[in-house]
């Protein structure tokens, strides 16, 4: 068995909205451990594709800032992700409902505790937001119908997906204890690796991970986050680096460091997917929150010149709205 994953995060750069980091665990039966990762948009091209041109009713899987424009919003995202993740459940109506049911099912809990966030409760924005939001019910059935048949023929299996929210204010004190952004983000890509390495280790995963920053070396910083193990450099350059990780009773881990990966792994373009659209959902909360309380502020999608915009625009009224400015601006 070959168990194949990625992960990815949205949302590192603004100055609102969470950062969120995605996992996607595929599980390919047909594949010995050992075997090098398949390119799945060849084997899976009935019913998925790479680009939005000439996709002809086919799910499009690629990195996510491909999949948003303005005339269809998130609805690529929202295709992918809804129709992947329906792959987990026997039967489609298990899909979550809702917001709070996804965030629930991708492992996520912040949205049970938004003490200085209004924008995101429920009592301040209305009830969270039913799924699907932008795609067509009778499309996505046939999309997700159309993926199901194609991966049961091939035998690609969806073992499992997840994502961390991180929203404002988390975001905040943890880059205040680390004084690194850095730091932050590969602390839940560390704890989605920890997800992998405990519940799939002993079939030996491969792991793959977008690589955002011009770091090259990560021996140090995997043995840290897994010091009961042993951690061994495979290669290390510019474009890819790689290490295995292994213990005792047969439990090994292959991961990978690569820039673009998203373009050349699709459990890492699901992962940025599933990254993304969980942002998306969260800002459209955000957005929702300003539009009603500021009417006459035009909302952000919280990067450059428009954030600080933003920024100048909502300060005036933060006391009246009794919101921290800690817990709305991200630190840069």
């Amino acid at each position: 068995m070959f168990i194949y994953a990625g992960i990815d995060e949205a949302g590192y750069g603004p100055f609102f909205g969470p950062m969120t980091v995605g996992r996607c665990v595929l599980r390919i039966p047909k594949l010995d451990h050992d075997a090098d990762p398949p390119d799945l948009w060849a084997r899976l091209n009935k019913a998925v594709c790479r680009r939005l041109s000439g996709r002809k009713g086919r799910l499009v899987v690629n990195d996510s800032k491909k999949l948003t424009t303005k005339a269809a919003g998130i609805k690529h995202l929202e295709m992918g992700c809804l129709a992947f993740a329906s792959l987990m459940h026997d039967d489609p109506a298990e899909v979550p409902g809702d917001l709070a049911a996804w965030l629930d099912a991708m492992g996520e809990q912040s949205h049970r505790s938004l003490h200085e966030l209004p924008w995101y409760t429920m009592d301040e924005v209305g009830p969270w937001a039913e799924l699907p939001v932008s795609a067509d019910e009778g499309e996505l059935a046939i999309a997700r119908n159309m993926l199901r048949q194609t991966c049961g023929r091939i035998g690609v299996e969806v073992a499992d997906l997840g994502c961390a929210v991180i929203l404002e204010d988390r975001f905040n004190r943890m880059v205040d204890a680390t004084r690194s952004k850095a730091a932050v983000s590969f602390t839940f890509v560390a704890g989605h690796l920890q997800h992998i390495w405990q519940h799939y280790g002993e079939h030996h995963p491969t792991v793959v991970v977008d690589r955002q920053s011009g770091r090259m070396r990560y021996r140090d910083t995997l043995a840290m986050n897994f010091p009961e193990v042993e951690v061994d450099v495979l290669a290390e350059s510019p474009a890819r680096s790689s290490y295995r990780i292994e213990c005792g009773g047969g439990r090994e881990m292959t991961v990978v460091f690569q820039t673009s990966a998203e373009e050349n792994h699709m459990p890492v373009a699901l992962a940025s997917m599933i990254a993304k659209y969980n942002r998306e959902l969260m800002m459209e909360r955000f957005k929702a929150y300003f539009t009603k309380h500021l009417p006459e502020v035009a909302p952000t999608a919280g990067y450059g010149s428009d954030a600080k915009r933003f920024w100048q625009e909502v300060q005036p009224h933060l006391q009246r709205l009794k919101i921290a400015p800690r817990a709305l601006r991200r630190h840069a």
